[in-house]
């Protein structure tokens, strides 16, 4: 991890990834570090990068040096997993000055099942508070920090979070759906090795136990709903509307990963595709 250098007249220097990584989120690098300052890159950071775990279908081995992941998300054509996507957050966080915890949580399946920790999600302190930091959970993802304190409640734009203290240690972040909170995952506040992050990516990637590893999944949150794909089916929502589209050809699949995720592929650059997907690949 780069922190900002100064010169000997003391002003500062910045790594020329720092620099490139503000001009793609579209934020004017800010100085210091505060609560307001967090939420302005966690907001701006969620809205120019994509949820995308195409790697695997791409025939792309999933990136887990740093170096690797600022290529790939600074291509300005792909998106990224959690712990890309909140791996980046947590450097540059930490090259501003603010001090990150990355920890593990395991995300609460439809079926309430959750057994697996695999999703990297990030402390970060800020104006004497803790606060949850979550660029990387896709649709139903928060835009904004939360603070880690239990009760702590959030609105944000059509969403609404809740987080909650279960028990020593452990805590739970939940979602507000027809009046009923839904947990979304649960984290233990402990030490990880940077090895324990690695091995839950290559879990989500390749392990067949693993949702990722048969379904073609991407997200893009908004403070007005946000859009999610999941192999065929590409559900818009914004407000009140809930648009569902059913994508019938990898050329037709192309055109949706990039209207709306931003995400710049070619048809011939899939290797591969969840079973049944298509009749024909092209």
């Amino acid at each position: 991890m780069d922190s900002i250098q100064v010169t000997a007249e003391g002003d500062p220097v910045m790594p020329s990834w720092l620099v490139h990584y503000f001009e793609l989120i579209k934020l004017v690098m800010p100085e210091g570090r505060n609560s307001k300052i967090l939420a302005d890159i966690h907001i701006s950071h969620v809205n120019a990068i994509a949820y995308d775990m195409l790697d695997v279908f791409l025939g792309v081995t999933p990136a887990f040096d740093m170096d690797d992941i600022r290529r790939k998300l600074f291509s300005g054509r792909r998106g990224g997993g959690c712990s890309q996507l909140n791996g980046l957050l947590a450097e540059v966080l930490e090259a501003l000055g603010f001090n990150v915890r990355r920890v593990l949580s395991s995300v609460v399946r439809e079926d309430s099942a959750s057994r697996f920790f695999t999703h990297m999600v990030l402390l970060v302190s800020a104006d004497n508070d803790e606060w949850v930091c979550d660029a990387g959970f896709g649709y139903r993802g928060f835009l904004y920090p939360l603070r880690l304190q239990h009760n702590a409640r959030a609105i944000q734009g059509i969403h609404e979070y809740r987080v909650q203290k279960k028990h020593d240690m452990t805590w739970c972040i939940q979602y507000k759906r027809r009046a009923l909170w839904t947990d979304m995952y649960v984290f233990k506040e402990k030490i990880y090795e940077p090895e324990d992050f690695v091995v839950a990516q290559f879990f989500n990637s390749y392990c067949p136990l693993s949702p990722f590893k048969a379904n073609l999944i991407c997200a893009k949150p908004s403070l007005e709903g946000g859009s999610y794909l999941l192999n065929t089916v590409l559900v818009s929502i914004k407000g009140d509307v809930r648009a569902q589209l059913v994508i019938g050809s990898v050329d037709e699949l192309v055109g949706v990963l990039s209207e709306y995720f931003l995400i710049k592929v070619e048809s011939a650059d899939f290797v591969a595709l969840p079973a049944g997907i298509f009749d024909v690949v092209k």
